[in-house]
């Protein structure tokens, strides 16, 4: 019986299949570029090996694309196939495929924290598990997935960086900065490809505010992450947060057009992070030309995918906020027609399609016409529900901004000092927050307190 890199016995007849294997399962978790050509020669070398056609199913579902659907059915049935001769292990994975391609997500990734429980070195569970935790929202499972094995994990064993890694960005989501940017710095130590715990890092400086940090360390190891395929235009995206909140905003718009939106892509990634900065831009003032047509083309072509609301929501802000209502409109009536045609117990985003996607879509759309009223009555509520869309904080963040400008352009000063005051709460550091915290409090009459907010916002931002 052959064994893998941390000693997991693999079905195979080959050698070389094993090398293969453990090499494009370091590329994936590396976001490297070479992940799909590494694939096609471990099938290669065996395409009877069961965890290498596992992998591949992973992979085309990770895609999030209709155009993989039918292919990645195929390729259950062949793991199926397969699974008669396979170790319990390996048995498990085709079982978590099958319940990925049911689209019963809660499903799979309790099928994999299940594999980590019995078998805590397989690095392949353990990042899925984390990445469908993540995709749900399930911050506290995507905690604890981790921590669990961490007692059987050390520098030794390869990929414990990697593990780190993971370990940083759950505890940022679950809001322990300060561990989390310990076990994150040092996953980069170890391996400065880890792109992924260097946009968790990179997480925990940005929900702390510490806007120079941010920027100095995404720079810092832009020459290495610049290699690391698509993921990076991610960190470019992360770093123009901090240009706006410097209010840099030809920095953000010169990065947009360099960096992560230089050409249209079908990228879903590249979609929500150039959709996201649009609206960003907006809320703030800024015209930003034509550039939302070819994210919008782009989202014209997914009306009818309902693979995960988080995206959906990014597609309608794009169609809504170019003009193409009928569009954006169109995608919330076929998020109906999904949970209609949906059982939530055996479709796991069926349930979050309901509530909060359909709601913050349709605040989307509102503020899109201008109808300021409609948002907040959506959004009021639905904002503490949206956990469930995945995405990180600093993601989903687009939308409470959202309400936000849509409480003071519906010219309600109360609800906006409030909102605002929300706001400064949980992010001190943000000198445009301050700033308008100040106009805010002048409307509503505190003279003092707004001289106060904007002078703190001052500093800030001259910092």
């Amino acid at each position: 019986m052959f064994k893998d890199v941390r000693g997991l016995k693999l079905t195979t007849e080959h050698q070389e299949a094993v090398e293969a294997f453990d090499v494009t399962v370091y590329e994936f978790l590396a976001s490297g570029r070479d992940t799909g050509p590494l694939l096609q020669s471990l099938d290669e070398t065996d395409p009877n090996m069961l965890m290498g056609v596992c992998l591949r199913g992973y992979l085309m579902k990770m895609a999030n694309l209709k155009e993989w659907e039918s292919k990645s059915l195929e390729v259950l049935k062949r793991a199926n196939e397969l699974a008669l001769s396979a170790t319990p292990r390996e048995q498990m994975h085709v079982q978590a495929l099958t319940a990925w391609c049911a689209g019963n997500l809660t499903k799979t990734a309790r099928i994999w924290d299940t594999i980590l429980i019995n078998y805590p070195l397989d690095l392949l569970a353990l990042r899925l598990a984390h990445n469908m935790h993540f995709f749900l929202g399930d911050i506290w499972r995507m905690r604890d997935s981790i921590a669990r094995v961490l007692p059987h994990w050390d520098e030794k064993i390869p990929g414990y960086g990697f593990v780190l890694g993971c370990h940083c960005f759950a505890l940022e989501e679950a809001g322990d900065y300060s561990a989390a940017e310990q076990h994150g710095r040092r996953a980069v130590d170890i391996n400065v490809n880890d792109i992924w715990a260097g946009h968790a890092v990179a997480h925990v400086l940005e929900m702390q505010g510490r806007r120079k940090e941010g920027i100095e360390w995404i720079s810092r190891h832009e020459k290495d992450w610049r290699k690391r395929g698509l993921f990076a235009k991610h960190l470019w995206w992360h770093r123009a947060l901090h240009y706006l909140e410097f209010e840099e905003f030809d920095s953000v718009l010169d990065a947009y057009d360099r960096q992560f939106w230089p050409e249209p892509s079908e990228d879903n990634i590249d979609i929500c992070n150039s959709s996201s900065m649009l609206m960003r831009l907006h809320m703030v003032g800024i015209d930003v030309g034509t550039r939302w047509g070819s994210v919008a083309d782009i989202s014209s072509t997914r009306t009818e995918d309902r693979f995960r609301p988080f995206n959906d929501l990014h597609f309608v802000m794009a169609l809504a906020m170019s003009g193409r209502i009928t569009e954006a409109e169109h995608i919330i009536r076929s998020m109906r027609e999904f949970c209609h045609a949906n059982d939530s117990d055996r479709v796991s985003v069926s349930a979050v399609y309901k509530d909060p996607a359909i709601p913050v879509g349709e605040a989307i759309i509102s503020y899109s016409k201008h109808d300021y009223k409609s948002v907040v009555t959506s959004m009021l509520e639905a904002r503490y529900q949206m956990r469930t869309l995945g995405g990180s904080w600093a993601q989903r963040d687009v939308w409470v901004r959202m309400l936000i400008d849509a409480a003071i352009k519906n010219d309600e000063p109360n609800l906006s000092r409030s909102l605002l005051a929300e706001r400064i709460a949980t992010q001190p550091l943000s000198g445009p927050t301050w700033i308008l915290y100040s106009k805010i409090l002048k409307k509503t009459g505190d003279m003092a307190a707004a001289t106060a907010a904007r002078i703190e916002g001052e500093k800030l931002l001259a910092v």
